[in-house]
């Protein structure tokens, strides 16, 4: 389409009389898979790496230009190539000025070039972007006649612009969204509202979090380490199931949630920040702050679940804690049952995207019987609450980590694709002098440092995965279903 944003792009860059073109680009639009690969097919060579990938790309050009990329702050260049070189700044506001660049950034490239071809008047606001985005997205209602989007983003919109958001309501909203239009031409349009509720997610977090930790339980439990003295305090003479599904996010229970008993009371909960399973299941079956000291794994979980209830004097006869395995046809006289699921998290982190994420929870569902769980649990007396200790994000690939950058970072335990924690501080702190294009997108505490946004430390385009601090990880289901 030789109209759209990119050819727009190419020719304005290829205007620069010069072998070697040194670019600035802050948006970091620049840095896209999808676009660099449109550069590539354009005869234009591009380059993000050290001395010696700018070295062999400049000399593999031949009679192509070669494009190096640079972020918010300046990067060393071979001198050879600077005496010959043009600098230059790239802003994606050049070419779609009269759209909210944050909102429009990420959008897929077929988005991207309506919006461009369809020239604006005046400058539009975030709200006034994002419904400019659902006109040109040629949305096919026949794909989901049951989805309301125009109902979504109303609602999405008004609940976003609260000064005291119901983030239970928009959980709730993105559940039905995600889970109904995934795969559809509906899905980009949502992603941005994803993008546009995560900003206000992270200053609700960065503003109350802390608050939370330390918070009241008896009402409801906010955080996953609060959870066993919610149901201490409310529940000491019933029988209680705790069904943890590891990986569990809430538009996953949006999927499933018609097929569970119609009696269930239903809630969120915040998981452990950074949302590593390590720290947040461990919070969950401690009952308390995780400890940095811990191992994951079930022998020790199952430790701290008996530790915790007996500790309010309960027999070890009347605890059981069962782990991916389950079995409960000899429950009689269990008074506090732990259930942990697991293989719902290995099928998230063999996922692509949310399209393969989905068909594997369905299946999940399926197979586990976990139906057929709740129905027996509820028949032998129990109470049943379910909720997880994280849930996930269809990520992007920043880039991975090379050898001297993952050295001394597995002391969390996690699998580094939004989380790492260097064993000394100085080491995460050179790890960020080398990337700083990196602070508007993390989080850093002490040795740690964990993404906000949608970035993984990954070579893949596209993965679905945990660890930061994002809407969609940190937002999980709380559920309670009885008999009664």
């Amino acid at each position: 389409m030789e109209n759209s944003l990119i050819k727009h792009i190419i020719k304005v860059l290829s205007g620069y009389e010069a072998p070697v073109l040194i670019i600035e680009n802050n948006d970091g639009f620049l840095f896209r898979a999808d676009v660099i690969e449109e550069f590539e097919r354009n005869n234009i060579n591009v380059s993000i790496g050290n001395n010696l990938s700018q070295r062999v790309a400049f000399e593999l050009k031949n009679s192509r230009k070669t494009l190096f990329l640079i972020n918010k702050e300046s990067r060393q260049y071979l001198e050879d190539l600077e005496t010959i070189a043009i600098h230059s700044e790239f802003f994606l506001s050049q070419y779609l000025s009269e759209y909210h660049i944050p909102s429009v950034k990420d959008l897929p490239l077929s988005i991207l070039n309506k919006l461009f071809i369809k020239k604006q008047l005046f400058s539009l606001s975030k709200g006034e972007t994002l419904k400019e985005i659902e006109k040109v997205s040629s949305v096919s209602k026949s794909k989901n006649p049951k989805f309301d989007i125009d109902g979504f983003t109303s609602r999405i919109t008004e609940g976003l612009a609260t000064e005291n958001i119901d983030w239970h309501e928009i959980a709730n909203l993105f559940g039905e969204a995600i889970s109904q239009c995934i795969g559809s031409d509906q899905f980009a349009l949502i992603l941005a509202f994803i993008k546009a509720a995560n900003e206000k997610f992270q200053e609700h977090i960065q503003a109350k979090y802390a608050q939370m930790k330390n918070s009241n339980p008896i009402k409801r439990p906010q955080v996953v380490s609060k959870v066993l003295d919610y149901i201490d305090f409310n529940y000491k003479q019933e029988s209680i199931a705790l069904i943890v599904i590891d990986g569990l996010s809430f538009w996953q229970y949006a999927l499933i949630k018609n097929r569970l008993p119609r009696n269930k009371k239903e809630a969120i909960i915040f998981s452990w920040i950074p949302s590593i399973t390590q720290l947040s299941r461990q919070a969950i079956f401690r009952g308390y702050s995780p400890l940095e000291s811990y191992r994951q794994n079930p022998t020790n979980e199952s430790k701290l679940w008996k530790d915790y209830w007996k500790s309010k004097n309960f027999n070890d006869f009347e605890i059981l804690y069962q782990h991916d395995t389950i079995n409960i046809s000899s429950t009689d006289g269990i008074k506090r049952l732990g259930l942990v699921y697991k293989d719902l998290d290995d099928y998230m982190h063999s996922s692509k995207d949310y399209n393969d994420l989905l068909k594997l929870t369905e299946n999940w569902f399926e197979r586990s019987k976990f139906q057929k769980t709740i129905q027996e649990l509820l028949a032998q007396g129990f109470r049943v609450i379910i909720t997880s200790d994280h849930g996930n994000i269809q990520a992007k690939g920043w880039r991975g980590l090379n050898g001297k950058e993952k050295l001394g970072t597995n002391k969390s335990g996690s699998r580094s694709e939004r989380h790492i924690e260097y064993s000394e501080k100085r080491s995460k702190d050179e790890f960020l002098d080398n990337n700083p294009e990196l602070l508007d997108s993390i989080v850093q505490e002490d040795q740690a440092i964990y993404f906000k946004d949608e970035l993984s430390f990954s070579r893949r385009d596209d993965l679905v995965t945990h660890g930061g601090a994002h809407f969609l990880e940190v937002v999980i289901p709380f559920i309670e279903i009885t008999n009664e």
